[in-house]
């Protein structure tokens, strides 16, 4: 029988494991800063509902907690944490952020998370900590005006930002690795027509995203970007050098299919319906659907995930339907 590690990368080279690779996430909002409790949880749910991958859900805006935010009311429908008091309070704000080490504060308190889930699982089940692109880390911080009026009025100081949170964040990507995990979650929320121009994420959002997944390294990594929205440029991330790719492929373009062949090498992560089938059921309309999706991409160079976050409000049997319907698929 195939380890967890050896079935995902078996997916990623293109070739046909006994089954395809599934993983799913969700918030636990009630324990997510307390880093024992988050990461008995974190294996909890990957036991009981027999996940190929571990990814870890820290709070949504851990990234902002050091430089001086606050946080708090969760979200009900997702459970990620929300801004509650920024410390960022204009440009020059931005611009005189410090550089923070990746040891202390929030960022330590979830490279706990990463050791104690490690030692859980021992090696053969991949693990990967979520990681926000340093311009989301910014736009989270920033209230008003927002930040992509700031980096289209003050682009220098927005930069000088940039440039310092690209720089905690390769040091704690490389932390991440260093405790135990096999990549990083690299999350963008910025890369959407309905939030700034494509242009305007190339020379804002590229080039420091590169820095930080560079910092993690390729050889034998199995990190994850996950494109967040509707409206996305998904096709400037084909090219980024990690081996799987994730985005809201039920709600809109491309389909899995389409994806797997824009993308020159690794595999899709996708596939569950996590705002429609997965929470309406029911069972049996989760397996038709998941049986579906899997013929479709043909169960080779992908990962069965959900677009986005789990909703809390998911049954847990709804889980256990698309987890089991992956048996006998091949």
């Amino acid at each position: 029988m195939l380890t967890k590690r050896e079935r995902v990368t078996l997916s990623i080279s293109g070739q046909t494991p006994d089954r395809v690779p599934v993983s799913f996430w969700r918030h636990f909002p009630d324990i997510d800063h307390d880093p024992a409790a988050l990461a008995d949880a974190m294996v909890d749910f990957h036991r009981t509902h027999d996940l190929d991958l571990v990814k870890l859900m820290p709070n949504g805006m851990y990234g902002t907690e050091d430089f001086g935010c606050q946080i708090g009311n969760p979200d009900p429908v997702t459970g990620a944490k929300r801004l509650v008091e920024s410390s960022v309070r204009d440009a020059d704000g931005l611009a005189r952020l410090p550089v923070l080490p990746p040891g202390k504060g929030a960022r330590g308190r979830e490279l706990r998370c990463v050791r104690a889930v490690r030692r859980a699982l021992g090696p053969d089940v991949p693990i990967i900590q979520t990681v926000f692109s340093p311009l989301t880390t910014a736009a989270k911080m920033v209230t008003s005006p927002g930040l992509v009026e700031m980096l289209r009025t003050h682009p220098d100081s927005v930069h000088r930002g940039l440039e310092t949170i690209t720089r905690t964040e390769e040091a704690y990507a490389a932390a991440c690795v260093q405790a135990g995990a096999d990549g990083i979650f690299f999350a963008t929320q910025m890369a959407q027509a309905s939030v700034m121009i494509q242009d305007e994420y190339v020379r804002f959002g590229r080039p420091y995203d590169l820095r930080v997944l560079q910092a993690v390294g390729t050889t034998n990594r199995l990190s994850i970007v996950h494109v967040h929205g509707i409206d996305t440029f998904f096709s400037l991330f084909v090219d980024y050098p990690t081996p799987l790719l994730n985005w809201h492929d039920r709600r809109t373009p491309p389909d899995l299919r389409t994806g797997q062949m824009q993308i020159p090498n690794g595999a899709v992560v996708g596939g569950l319906d996590e705002r429609g089938i997965l929470i309406e059921g029911p069972t049996s309309r989760i397996t038709a659907d998941v049986r579906g999706i899997l013929r479709l991409t043909g169960s080779r160079r992908h990962l069965l995930g959900p677009g986005c976050v789990l909703p809390l409000s998911i049954p847990a049997s709804h889980l256990t339907a698309a987890r089991s319907a992956v048996e006998g698929m091949r």
